[in-house]
């Protein structure tokens, strides 16, 4: 067989495209290990930069009840409920959510309705302007899954916790976050479980414009955190009967774990020195870790590593990404907590009135820099260990303890914080916070309300809260 010579033109072209297929593996193995490098802490200030708004700024709500049979007042069958999520996505055109193949919500661009470790029913709506914008979307929302719960003889009922099932006998929606959570929690919070499985709340979030002012936004949050919470204090009935504090929803915070919730960032609080995103990142970064994801799966860490460790030294051939630090900054749960916005997270569940009184309180403050400054300068006395302990005084007494550092009651401080935010607010929206002034001037928290009528069990407490749904 004669050889066939190759013209020296077609050597030039396989000589070019071998050193191109070379180039290309080369940089596919230098972008390689530049994926591989574990994240840094500038990164990760860079992600909180990159949520900085421009324009008008927004308030977001999550809305959560307690899920209740409402012909014996026992947890919701989960059966029921997932139909009600069913139907409202039917009816909505929303995308159903799963997770281990079973529905635990429905989604729709920035709104969604979701179920919370013991069944409790959540309304996440798509942030809004103005106040009169969030009661349009919670009243439409909460009628329709009334209306669907009416169907399925489940009650909703928006009280902090739930008023008659202790968590031995609540079980767990079966989202694999959910059970690594009901795994590892109770081992650094004894009242983790009762946070987890009987606990409802309200949750407010809010736009942040830079890096000082999302710092000056979350400090003055957490400044008022004790004294907000005592004041929105409505869950002093659990087991069926009164126990011995006015949020008992608080309490079980308190007690989930002090490396991941209450104020854990003290550096934080105590520091009267400028601060911005590094001081909350490095507190994040020291509070241990519960699990990571890779290709859809979870891998549980089970608290032996924090994510600063994690950033360092890796764990097994993972190193630290950015989704890794977001999902981590997730699994703490300060009463205040910065992600793509400021969440604040401390109430218990209400009435939709007194729940857009939340919201009403902290647009007057979070919304003005000079209401931001007189609430930090009215407060600033208060050290971490004096907000802490204010927390915990707010879930046994509401706001019937005093505050000696301020040499005032809790009553006067929660009443002055919401005369400053109701200065703030537009004047259209000022009504919004009038009958939570005429409670702090009458010295009652929302707690009182039902403990002077005499309300003590399960029955009483539901018939009195369905009245003023």
């Amino acid at each position: 067989m004669s050889r066939i010579l190759l013209p020296k033109k077609l050597d030039s072209i396989n000589l070019v495209y071998g050193n191109i297929q070379i180039m290309q593996n080369t940089l596919k193995s230098e972008i390689e290990k530049i994926l591989s490098l574990p994240v840094t802490k500038r990164e990760i200030e860079e992600y909180y930069k990159s949520n900085c708004k421009k324009g008008a700024l927004k308030i977001g709500l999550e809305y959560e009840r307690i899920s209740l049979d409402s012909r014996a007042y026992e947890p919701a069958e989960y059966k029921n409920l997932s139909e009600i999520i069913r139907n409202f996505a039917l009816v909505n055109e929303w995308e159903l959510v799963v997770d281990s193949n079973i529905i635990i919500g429905a989604k729709d661009g920035f709104s969604s309705i979701s179920l919370e470790p013991g069944g409790q029913f959540e309304i996440s709506m798509e942030p809004k302007s103005t106040l009169d914008g969030i009661l349009e979307n919670l009243n439409h929302y909460v009628r329709q899954l009334d209306k669907l719960g009416e169907f399925y003889n489940i009650t909703f009922l928006p009280y902090g916790i739930n008023p008659k099932t202790t968590y031995q006998d609540i079980n767990i929606v079966k989202k694999k976050r959910y059970e690594i959570m009901a795994d590892y929690l109770p081992k650094s919070g004894k009242l983790a479980p009762v946070m987890m499985r009987e606990t409802a709340g309200v949750q407010v979030n809010f736009d942040y414009t830079s890096e000082d002012d999302a710092i000056l936004k979350l400090k003055a949050a957490a400044y008022m955190s004790p004294f907000v919470t005592g004041f929105y204090a409505n869950s002093p009935i659990r087991g069926g009967q009164l126990t011995n504090y006015k949020s008992f929803r608080a309490l079980a915070w308190k007690y989930t774990g002090f490396d991941r919730c209450n104020l854990f960032y003290k550096n934080l609080i105590n520091s009267r020195m400028g601060q911005g995103f590094e001081d909350y990142i490095e507190a994040v970064l020291n509070v241990p870790m519960l699990y990571i994801q890779r290709n859809g799966r979870n891998i549980e860490l089970d608290g032996r590593i924090t994510f600063k460790d994690f950033m360092q030294r890796g764990y097994m051939n993972y190193s630290a990404t950015l989704d890794d630090y977001i999902l981590h900054s997730s699994l703490t749960f300060p009463d205040v907590r910065l992600k793509n916005c400021l969440e604040i997270r401390n109430h218990d569940s209400q009435n939709i009135l007194d729940t857009l009184s939340v919201c009403a309180l902290y647009k007057g403050i979070l919304h003005n820099k000079d209401a931001i400054n007189e609430i930090i300068e009215f407060l600033k006395p208060l050290r971490h260990e004096d907000l802490e302990a204010s927390g915990l005084s707010s879930a046994k007494y509401g706001l019937d303890y005093t505050v000696d550092r301020l040499n005032m009651g809790a009553y006067d401080v929660a009443r002055k914080i919401f005369e400053i935010s109701r200065k703030y607010l537009p004047e259209s929206e000022r009504d919004y916070l009038d009958r939570a002034l005429w409670l702090l001037k009458n010295k009652k928290c929302v707690a009182d309300i039902m403990l002077e009528k005499g309300i003590s069990d399960t029955v009483s407490l539901c018939e009195f809260l369905k009245n003023q749904m």
